[in-house]
């Protein structure tokens, strides 16, 4: 008995390795511990124990961002229960925590071959959860295993990139980012790199089989059953209103992968529920089973085709913690304002300073739960404090709206924006002011890289602003663009775009810049009382000239220095004035340096 007790430990803990993968046997579903954590570096392929009723078909299980497969073992999912009870053979393949859509659709390509070839099938179905739907078509189709899946679900997968990626592109906001658990690989999965190389990248490859997809999108990111970070799906309720339904990390409206089968229209009420659990069995296995067993089975769900995904409008300026110049301001019209903020500690306590800085009574504070807290006011040039790093969207009962379009020209699109008040286009005798900061944060392939910001202005013709990039290098950027007029209004857009032909930025890893950082240097970074500003270009011109903006890309001071012999140059005199906070400074033609006045 002890023997056989001893082997079946042997069994069940036994790794064998591939090349990427460390292969592993589950015990039956019933055996499982709610404390099995699964893999949490390796990626590893579970294999499910052979249900006695086999009925000759495997299904491979794929996570999303958040884990290495314990989504598929914690939270009461049933999926390996569901499948085994059912007679399939299941499958449950860990690739990376969040390397992106590229990267895991490699492993798990690898993946569909190691498992076609161990149970001596011809096909398998795919079941991903978010992600790991995107890494289940860049597996068909970049990878071409296409031959080798019948079917691949795809739930709640933001096929068309997510407003909360976008977020975590903007280098102030990592933090936010990180309040979901989510990582890196978000770069693969914002709305502007999933609209401008992932989509016309894949849907018009030639081995592109989009009836293949069978997409479960869910839009109830208010009535989740799971235990899910809090964080987690509150950033998203926070957000992602600008883009409508959604499950507090997938929009509807993104799950929306071209020529794929819909089970559930928008709003639909059988699916009125969070991220996490459209990725459960309990919640998602009755309409996978059903697509399995009935192959021709359609759902007849009819999608607009009319989406202008290269539009995006605000109704909100944010103000962020580390800037003091940063004001809660009314509109010139406006009677009052709501401010909804994401903090970086769970409870945090707010107050809101006058112009004289002493705190404002009878302001309403409402705390929505860990990490978000809504504060309303009526007045005007406030400054809003914490002991938490935060950020605050800032919407008024004015009703302007700013709007960005991204206008494509050969590889070079063209930035547009336009202010609108009650769906009519604004027009104004006050002078409006279109800036913005912009990072270049990967190549086209996803390649990460780090950069400082750059400050873009936006030419004003004919009451529209525009900003053509084609002198930027190729890769992906992230946007902060913002208006102004005058103290009468503000608003902000976070976005981006992708400069470069898509698929040379695949087969090519060229465009390296001539490094100007190197040159310009201000210390120390963080800005007290004393700033040394050492300068090495250009050694021709005889007076260089001093630019310093803030977060935003609106102009705060302009001066110049005469040459020297050391190059350095104390301007320590030119910063005592600025507030506290994150500011840019550029010199002549050269990079931008952010620095932090203290």
């Amino acid at each position: 008995m002890k023997l056989k007790l001893t082997l079946l430990a042997l069994l069940i803990c036994a790794i064998s390795f591939s090349q990427n993968f460390r292969e592993v046997q589950l015990p039956k579903p019933e055996n499982i511990s709610p404390l099995f954590v699964g893999p949490l570096f390796k990626s590893t392929i579970h294999y499910g124990v052979r249900p006695p009723n086999y009925n000759g078909k495997v299904i491979v299980f794929n996570h999303g961002y958040i884990d290495l497969n314990q989504g598929q073992f914690l939270f009461d999912n049933s999926f390996y229960q569901n499948t085994y009870d059912a007679g399939y053979q299941a499958v449950f393949v860990a690739t990376t925590r969040g390397e992106g859509i590229w990267v895991n659709g490699k492993l798990l390509a690898e993946a569909i071959d190691i498992v076609t070839e161990k149970f001596n099938v011809p096909q398998v179905y795919l079941v991903g959860h978010s992600n790991g739907g995107k890494a289940s078509e860049a597996a068909l189709i970049r990878y071409q295993k296409q031959d080798k899946v019948t079917k691949a679900f795809a739930l709640g997968t933001p096929f068309w990139g997510t407003y909360l990626a976008d977020i975590s592109q903007l280098p102030l906001l990592r933090w936010a980012w990180s309040l979901t658990g989510l990582n890196e690989g978000a770069r693969t999965s914002t709305t502007y790199y999933c609209r401008d190389v992932v989509r016309p990248y894949l849907d018009n490859d030639p081995n592109n089989i989009p009836e293949k997809f069978v997409i479960l999108g869910a839009s109830g990111y208010y009535k989740g059953s799971t235990i899910a970070a809090p964080g987690f799906l509150l950033t998203g309720g926070v957000l992602l209103p600008v883009q409508g339904a959604n499950d507090g990390v997938a929009p509807y409206n993104s799950t929306l992968r071209p020529g794929g089968e819909y089970v559930f229209r928008k709003n639909d009420p059988r699916a009125i529920f969070d991220h996490l659990d459209v990725g459960l069995g309990q919640f998602s296995w009755k309409y996978v089973k059903s697509y399995i067993e009935n192959p021709s089975k359609k759902s007849n769900q009819i999608v607009q085709k009319n989406q202008n995904r290269h539009v995006i409008e605000s109704d909100h300026y944010i103000v962020y913690s580390e800037n003091e110049y940063d004001k809660l301001q009314l509109d010139k019209n406006a009677k009052f304002g709501v401010v909804d903020i994401l903090h970086q500690q769970p409870t945090a306590q707010f107050q809101v300073l006058d112009q004289k800085k002493q705190p404002l009574s009878g302001i309403k504070s409402i705390n929505n739960g860990e990490h978000r807290t809504t504060i309303s006011f009526s007045e005007n040039n406030l400054e809003l404090k914490s002991n938490s790093k935060f950020i605050a969207f800032v919407k008024q009962d004015s009703r302007i709206k700013m709007k960005l379009e991204t206008i494509s020209k050969n590889s070079f699109p063209i930035l547009k924006v336009n202010l609108l008040s009650d769906t009519e286009e604004m027009y104004t005798s006050h002078n409006i002011n279109v800036t913005g900061t912009i990072t270049k944060t990967a190549e086209i392939d996803g390649t990460p890289v780090e950069n400082e910001p750059q400050v873009i202005t936006f030419t004003n013709k004919d009451n529209s602003f525009y900003f053509d990039t084609q002198e930027l290098q190729d890769g992906v950027y992230s946007l902060f663009a913002n208006s102004e007029s005058n103290g009468d209004f503000k608003r902000s857009i976070i976005s981006g775009f992708v400069v470069g032909d898509i698929k040379n930025g695949f087969d090519t890893k060229e465009n390296i810049a001539a490094d100007l950082k190197s040159t310009v240097k201000l210390y120390p970074n963080a800005v007290k009382n004393n700033a040394m500003l050492s300068i090495a270009v250009d050694p021709s011109k005889e007076i260089h000239t001093i630019h310093i903006y803030n977060i935003s890309g609106k102009e705060l001071k302009q001066f110049t220095i005469r040459k020297n012999q050391q190059g350095n140059y104390n301007i320590s005199d030119q910063l005592t004035t600025l507030q506290r906070g994150i500011y840019l400074l550029k010199i002549d033609g050269s990079n931008t340096i952010k620095f932090l006045k203290e």
